[in-house]
Formats: structure tokens, C-alpha cells, sequence
């Protein structure tokens, strides 16, 4: 049979009891951490996505003005620079042409697979004249702020005409030149 609402006996109060009420604030507590964790996980790798779009981009720019010759007298002897004069100074480039290996590309310690860091066999076998190649390979390395455990570097490569990037070759049997 059910009793209409009584009240409670004499000495009871209704409540939780206090091992309740700690056990309830371990659990929220547990769950603030994981939240604000999630979080902070969440803004680094926003930050670092801003930084590797942004390096591709400012990448892409550099072996475009390649491509456009402007930089074909200094482009023997390699490139190096900051982005300072488009406001992010804290990104920095290095271009190399050719078969020439970007400075300090020790990747054996982290783990990564540099794929023109290989030893060639036929070195010995080469031919003393180099023969003019219609393209050349060019690689674009961008360093920006390292953010956490992630990588702190874009490299773009990219074949772009010869002429392109060291410009038009000057006849000495030119007119002028008698």
C-alpha cells in the first residue's frame, strides 16, 4: 500500500551524505582536466595548422618568383632569407637548385625518410660535360615557430625550365661583342 508524502522520521534530513558529494567533485574534477587538456591540444595543433598553411603558401610564392627569373644571378650559389618584408619575420626560406642538398637536412634522427639523402653507385660513372637539362629541380625549405612536438619546416620541390630560372644564356658571337 502507498503512504501519501510523510514526513521524514525525527533526526533524518533529507540530503547526500558526504562521501557522495566528494565523489561527485573527483568525477567533475576529472572531467574539467580532460576538457581543458582537449582543449589546449586543440589550440596547439589550430596554431601549428596556421603556421604549415601559412609556410606553404609563402613557399609557393618563393618558387613562383624562381619560375619568373628573379632570382636567376643568385640562384647558383643558393638562397637564404625571412619573410620579414611580407610581415612574418618569423618565418625563414632556404632555395636550392639542382642536386644540391639543403644545409643541416639530417633527417636519420628523427625518423623521417629523406628521399635525397641516398648515396648514388654510378657517381664515378658520371660524364666530365654536363648535359643542358630542359628542367631543373628546384627545393624551397621553409622554417616557422616550433609549436610543441610538431615539425617545424615545409619542403616544396618543384621542375621549372631551365631558362626560367637562370634566365637566356648570352652568345659571344653576338654583334656586340666583335
Amino acid at each position: 500500500m502507498l503512504r501519501p508524502n510523510t514526513p521524514p522520521r525525527s533526526g533524518q534530513r533529507p540530503g547526500f551524505t558526504l562521501a557522495e558529494v566528494a565523489v561527485t567533485i573527483v568525477i567533475v574534477g576529472i572531467a574539467l582536466v580532460l576538457c581543458l587538456q582537449g582543449l589546449n591540444g586543440a589550440k596547439l595543433q589550430a596554431a601549428w595548422t596556421r603556421n604549415f598553411k601559412l609556410a606553404r603558401e609563402l613557399g609557393s610564392v618563393t618558387l613562383g618568383e624562381v619560375a619568373s627569373g628573379l632570382y636567376s644571378e643568385d640562384i647558383a650559389d643558393g638562397l637564404s632569407g625571412t619573410y620579414s618584408d611580407a610581415d612574418y619575420s618569423e618565418f625563414s626560406y632556404e632555395v636550392v637548385a639542382g642536386d644540391d642538398e639543403l644545409s643541416d637536412t639530417n633527417d636519420e634522427d628523427n625518423g623521417r625518410y629523406d628521399s635525397w639523402n641516398r648515396d648514388d653507385e654510378n657517381d664515378d660513372e658520371e660524364d666530365d660535360e654536363e648535359a643542358e637539362e630542359p628542367y631543373e629541380k628546384i627545393k624551397v625549405r621553409v622554417r616557422f615557430p616550433e609549436i610543441g612536438d610538431y615539425p617545424a619546416e615545409v619542403i616544396l620541390e618543384q621542375w621549372i625550365e631551365w631558362t626560367l630560372v637562370y634566365g637566356e644564356e648570352e652568345d659571344d658571337t653576338s654583334p656586340g661583342g666583335l
